[in-house]
């Protein structure tokens, strides 16, 4: 249910945006926080090593920061729920949970994958 109500104020707070509210995100707290702590990282970024099954499921898991990991049943969603366990992380209210304080729109992804052979 917390889950469902996250999304839906999440959702309520992107559109709100595209009509000019500014809910000021940079100046709170948890997001000053949460981007200090991401800066202090090497290369500025979190790292995820990323595995796909047969299934087409996938888990993620920071390598560089312990206790982030997340998973879904399509490899679509993996932009979307790395964000959301890495907000999840740090606290961050859904109505501030902004894309693109996350991420640019030129930074690179690494994307590490492991290929089991069977015998």
């Amino acid at each position: 249910m917390k889950r469902l109500q996250n999304h839906f104020i999440y959702f309520a707070a992107s559109r709100l945006r595209k009509l000019g509210v500014n809910f000021n995100e940079e100046a709170n707290n948890s997001v000053v926080e949460m981007l200090d702590a991401i800066n202090h990282l090497d290369n500025h970024a979190i790292e995820f090593s990323i595995e796909q099954y047969p299934d087409g499921s996938w888990s993620a898991e920071s390598t560089n920061v312990n206790g982030i990991m997340t998973g879904g049943r399509d490899s679509r969603e993996i932009p979307e729920l790395i964000k959301d366990a890495i907000f999840t992380y740090f606290e961050i209210p859904a109505q501030l949970c902004r894309d693109d304080l996350l991420r640019s729109d030129n930074e690179p992804a690494t994307v590490k994958q492991t290929v089991h052979v069977g015998a």
